[in-house]
């Protein structure tokens, strides 16, 4: 659904396909996409769809805008609680290892010459896979870039290449700037 002002948005309850209430939102990040202005959100779980689906965590459950089906006095979904648990539990390959992805979601992201790029926060998938991760950009690159503030912006899957406390990308801060440009010009 498009989604004209997410700030309007913020604090509502919010529920499955099914009408189970999930819990809040809590936060809201501009997407990359600017031909079909879509956001991300947080979603901040009520306690017994985070024990039962989201193993316990206190993290913010990130959904893009295409999920939401119609908005009212709450937020209604297209996405079940059971699908939206099975993205947030899955495991994700990088090369040989693998991580669950709920333990990538608030870590920091950097490049591969060791510079602070942003922090770990969403994915997209599509038919059940992967296809971005999302990135939101540190302050101080969206200030010295002149791109946006608040802003989600895509690594591909591919541009991952360890993770440890950190994510450590494949590619340079010069080399993501680039890649981003085709979505901002800034």
């Amino acid at each position: 659904m498009k989604v004209n002002n997410p700030h309007e948005l913020i604090g509502k309850e919010i529920c499955d396909a099914k009408g189970n209430t999930i819990g809040t939102i809590d936060k809201w990040w501009n997407s990359w996409n600017q031909e079909y202005p879509g956001y991300f959100f947080g979603i901040k779980t009520n306690d017994n769809i985070r024990d039962t689906w989201f193993r316990g965590t206190t993290k913010l459950i990130p959904i893009y805008s295409d999920y939401i089906q119609d908005v009212g006095e709450r937020i209604t979904l297209s996405k079940t609680t059971e699908e939206l648990g099975r993205f947030w539990n899955k495991t994700v390959h990088f090369g040989p290892k693998t991580w669950p992805m709920d333990d990538l979601v608030e870590k920091p992201v950097y490049d591969r010459n060791h510079s602070r790029v942003g922090t770990f926060c969403a994915w997209v998938e599509s038919d059940g896979t992967f296809k971005n991760y999302g990135c939101f950009v540190d302050p101080y690159l969206c200030d010295t870039w002149k791109m946006p503030f608040n802003t989600m912006m895509p690594m591909p899957t591919e541009y991952i290449t360890d993770v440890k406390d950190t994510v450590t990308l494949n590619k340079t801060l010069d080399e993501l700037r680039a890649h981003w440009k085709q979505y901002f010009n800034f």
